[in-house]
């Protein structure tokens, strides 16, 4: 049995940027198989790159979680993104450590950020393998979307969830 570590979630800086594009990567080519073809697999995966992953920090609210406690230096193991005025954008989870809280732990800085914002209804566009994980937040479906990305189209949900 695993003894779960602590999740430690802290804003990002510009020399996240590397593992936010690794854990993306990653967690894309490792965790969508399932949900989608590998054609959309690949044009997702290959959709972040060095400069956007940079972006993500300086252009919207990042945050990173790291595990406390390890026997090892922290090392990022997910990353989440707010976008104004009330997307939560990105989340993203190395997945080594999938099912661990990192994306639960996530998941509230970012709804304590919107919170903070003055937002009352958070909003999502997930992909079908992050829908649970979103609804385990108490995000709530509003409809099926489609989305495209290079020439693929995606089957994904817009949810939200109200901010009292």
């Amino acid at each position: 049995m695993t003894t779960a570590q602590p999740v430690a979630v802290r804003p990002a800086t510009a020399a996240d940027a590397p593992a936010l594009l690794d854990i993306f990567t990653r967690s894309i080519t490792e965790l969508a198989p399932p949900f989608y073809a590998p054609p959309q697999v690949a044009a997702w995966a290959a959709a972040l790159n060095a400069d956007r992953a940079l972006a993500l920090i300086t252009d919207h609210t990042t945050y990173v979680a790291e595990l406390e406690g390890a026997a090892t230096p922290a090392r990022a193991v997910g990353f989440a993104t707010f976008a104004e005025p009330e997307e939560f954008d990105m989340l993203y989870v190395d997945p080594a450590v999938v099912m661990r809280g990192v994306g639960a732990a996530l998941a509230a800085v970012v709804e304590q950020h919107a919170r903070f914002r003055g937002v009352h209804e958070l909003k999502a566009t997930v992909s079908d393998c992050a829908r649970l994980a979103f609804e385990s937040f108490g995000f709530r479906h509003e409809q099926p979307h489609t989305r495209v990305l290079d020439g693929h189209e995606f089957s994904v949900t817009l949810m939200s969830l109200p901010l009292r």
